[in-house]
């Protein structure tokens, strides 16, 4: 049997379908964690009537881990099996992680006043989604094609918000019908599924797919591969230091904050304003991120090769400081059960496009010899903020003092939209040459 037979046709480098498959697959994977840990646990604890600030804990506790994703790509850089690609050994690893974190949650089984608890299973089972972003973002920079990249950014994103969908939708109708520990052991056979198929997917043709296969290490992964720690830093800080770069980060900052202040404010107003529960606003929301995210895929795609990611990006943040005025001013409207799906229809293909959007951009930054560390600090980045602005929202006074939260939300947009426009990368992509017949 040849190389190029049966399962061993499964290589990124050479197929374009392969490739934008198993990155949607791959962030589906990732994408499990967030569902439960962002829109099950959240509405589990405003239906039960914890306080906003516990709510806002969570979701703070769920990006934590995202924000130090560069001490894994660090170490995914340095140290390598090459002979299995550069990244998919750790992809591999990456994902046990992920059974391991579900499974410890499980057995750790918090009830709804167990906080405590509740954000020590948040941050494992985010821990093990955290590692697996690293190798595969380092991934996607090694292997995609510049004029690749926007198409795959929505099938990943796309993946992600679909995995967010249904496992928020599960999630939320497990926890209120059978509990922490049922809804955690339930997800542990679907990561390992997606496991499986990263064994058996290869990134460069001859690589080995097991250490015991037969294979070899690609050339072009023993170019790229930086195997020592101060080459790794210096490239690192020198990429990131460039102008393009730091303002995007200044960007990315402001948005990504307004953002936290934004994912613990709606399942509370669907609770407090519309009456929503734990499963039925689980299982809307999670309606509502599958269609969207279905759409995002295609919008992100047009918008990506028609105004380039820059504008794109811009585009949807304004469109967020229009949705942050309206749900100041349009109270009549989004209170009601329709009005309320509408806008939260809205907001979640504006957090899937935002995503497709700026992910062409830390793509085009980052460094091929450095790629899973350059671009996981852009990542980590823009994930903190997240975190800052949960405890912002807090601190604000939570629902309480809607109109001072959301215009801080407007204010930070904005400020976003400004530095965006200041970039000098992520124009129109020049059109592309015929691509030869997919293999």
């Amino acid at each position: 049997m040849t190389q190029s037979a049966g399962v061993n046709g499964l290589i990124l480098s050479e197929n374009k379908i392969v490739r934008l498959f198993s990155f949607f697959l791959f962030y589906f994977g990732q994408g499990l964690p967030t569902g439960i840990t962002v829109i099950a646990l959240p509405a589990w604890l405003a239906a039960n009537g914890a306080p906003d600030a516990d709510v806002a804990a969570v979701v703070a506790m769920a990006y934590l881990p995202w924000s130090f994703k560069w001490i894994p790509a660090a170490i995914f850089d340095r140290y390598a099996y090459l002979s299995m690609g550069r990244r998919r050994a750790w992809l591999i690893f990456s994902q046990g992680l992920m059974i391991a974190g579900f499974a410890i949650a499980a057995i750790l089984a918090p009830g709804v006043d167990d906080l405590d608890t509740i954000l020590v299973a948040t941050f494992l089972i985010m821990g093990g989604a955290a590692s697996q972003d690293v190798a595969v973002d380092g991934l996607a920079v090694d292997i995609l094609p510049e004029k690749d990249q926007g198409t795959a950014s929505a099938f990943m994103f796309g993946g992600q918000t679909v995995s967010r969908a249904i496992s928020g939708a599960a999630a939320g109708f497990g926890l209120q019908y059978y509990g922490s520990q049922a809804t955690f052991f339930a997800f542990i056979p679907v990561v390992l599924i997606i496991t499986i198929y990263a064994c058996l997917v290869q990134e460069r043709p001859g690589e080995k797919r097991f250490p015991w296969s037969k294979g070899e290490t690609h050339p072009i992964n023993l170019a790229n591969n930086v195997g020592a720690w101060w080459p790794i830093l210096k490239v690192t800080f020198l990429s990131l230091i460039k102008r393009d770069s730091l303002i995007l980060v200044a960007a990315a900052c402001f948005g990504r904050t307004a953002a936290g202040i934004l994912i613990p404010l709606v399942p509370i107003l669907a609770v407090s304003y519309v009456n929503y529960d734990t499963a039925s606003y689980s299982a809307m929301i999670s309606t509502v991120d599958l269609v969207m995210a279905i759409i995002a895929i295609g919008v992100g795609s047009v918008l990506t090769v028609r105004f380039g990611p820059r504008l794109s990006y811009a585009g949807v943040d304004l469109c967020f400081v229009g949705l942050a005025v309206f749900l100041i001013f349009g109270m009549a409207i989004w209170t009601t059960p329709i009005g309320f799906i509408a806008m939260a229809c809205v907001y979640s293909i504006l957090l899937t496009l935002s995503s497709i959007t700026s992910n062409p951009l830390r793509m085009q930054l980052s460094d091929e010899r450095v790629a899973a560390t350059q671009f996981t600090i852009y990542n980590s980045i823009s994930n903190l903020p997240v975190s800052l602005g949960a405890t912002i929202f807090a601190w604000l006074g939570g629902a309480d003092e809607l109109a001072m939260v959301l215009g801080t939300v407007a204010a930070l947009y904005i400020a976003g939209v400004v530095f965006i426009l200041m970039l000098r990368i992520g124009g129109r992509p020049v059109d592309a040459e015929p691509e030869p017949a997919m293999s």
